[in-house]
């Protein structure tokens, strides 16, 4: 995605899949962006767009599932395997939780077809899933379904054990059923920007629509899979890159549209990074750092972090340089103005 074509040992270590400087989007001295992310490029200079360098953590672990647990609870420290408790909160779902007692709102919501994130988790509380828009409609399957509903999800005592559990599924309920009857009322009067037919726009058009319909949500979730090239990297990864530019640059001139572009940060990761040299089968296997965009208006925009250096490796991976906790910090900080899930100072130069 981030190519640093300045560089011989990229070449070198990357015979069969390098990209040819030419086509490259130019980011800085001997640093281009994929050929396939041109909307990414245009939003990187109008300054709303911020490349990250070699961002990872210590101790970098190539397992899928134990280094998405340490980017979803910001914590490098937390266990992973058989027997071991898993964390009960993601670091969203902390926010989501502070957020949650300011009052009004959903505070959290996670758009998409999967599970529900371990980033969005709660000790406390509930963040729905939504597929899509049709995911907000209420049917009455019955005469009669509504009301007997509200009776059931009528407000009963906190008391404890069965009791409390019991009432804290009535509220979860109670606010699923507000929520859906508002985007019912948002879906039928917003209109629809120009979005491409992909998965992630379709979201991140929902997401608009939820955002300037003042539903009250602060903080979104979405997923874009498959970066998981192995094999045949080439064509796939172009694909995905075009699918993740073409949406963020659809969702952003949607929010400059709305009048709402001010009012919203995106921040893309990654668990990891792929290996540097290139394996067998013209693809790449699991990495340790690697890039992550944030996006928004209110961004100072630019290349932040250093350019990697391909002949300074660690067991062939890129060295981290920035610590992902760092641009956490500076969201939940600096732009949410919450408390910060860790005690990592924020990133410097990007709000």
């Amino acid at each position: 995605m981030v190519v640093p074509h300045g560089q011989d040992a990229y070449f070198r270590l990357r015979p069969s899949i390098s990209l040819a400087p030419g086509g490259l989007h130019r980011l800085g001295d001997g640093v281009g962006l994929h050929q396939r992310m041109g909307g990414c490029a245009e939003l990187f200079a109008e300054g709303d767009l911020a490349v990250v360098q070699g961002v990872g953590y210590p101790d970098p672990d190539r397992s899928h599932f134990r280094s998405m647990q340490v980017w979803h609870t910001a914590d490098p420290r937390t266990a992973f395997g058989a027997g071991v408790v898993r964390p009960e909160a993601g670091w969203l779902g902390k926010l989501a939780a502070q957020v949650a007692r300011e009052g009004g709102g959903m505070p959290a919501l996670h758009l998409g077809t999967g599970d529900l994130p371990l980033s969005l988790k709660t000790r406390a509380g509930f963040t729905p899933t939504v597929r899509d828009a049709r995911g907000f409609r209420l049917e009455e399957p019955a005469p009669g379904f509504a009301a007997a509903r509200d009776r059931l999800l009528g407000p009963g005592g906190v008391g404890t054990g069965r009791e409390a559990n019991l009432a804290t599924l009535r509220a979860a309920a109670r606010s699923t059923y507000d929520a859906a009857a508002r985007m019912q009322d948002l879906v039928r009067s917003g209109g629809r920007s120009s979005y491409p037919g992909h998965a992630l726009a379709e979201r991140l058009s929902l997401c608009a629509q939820l955002i300037a319909g003042g539903f009250g949500t602060r903080i979104f979730g979405l997923e874009l899979g498959g970066f998981d090239t192995h094999a045949r990297q080439g064509p796939s990864h172009a694909a995905l890159l075009a699918e993740l530019s073409e949406s963020l640059t659809a969702f952003q001139r949607d929010l400059e549209a709305k009048g709402i572009a001010d009012r919203v940060v995106t921040l893309v990761f990654s668990e990891f990074g792929r290996r540097v040299e290139e394996n067998a089968s013209k693809g790449t296997d699991h990495g340790a750092a690697g890039p992550a965009l944030v996006v928004g208006r209110p961004l100072r925009g630019g290349l932040l972090g250093a350019t990697p250096d391909l002949g300074e490796l660690e067991a062939g991976d890129l060295p981290f340089g920035v610590d992902f906790r760092s641009l956490y910090t500076s969201l939940e900080r600096d732009w949410l103005g919450l408390e910060a899930s860790t005690p990592v100072p924020a990133l410097g130069g990007l709000l």
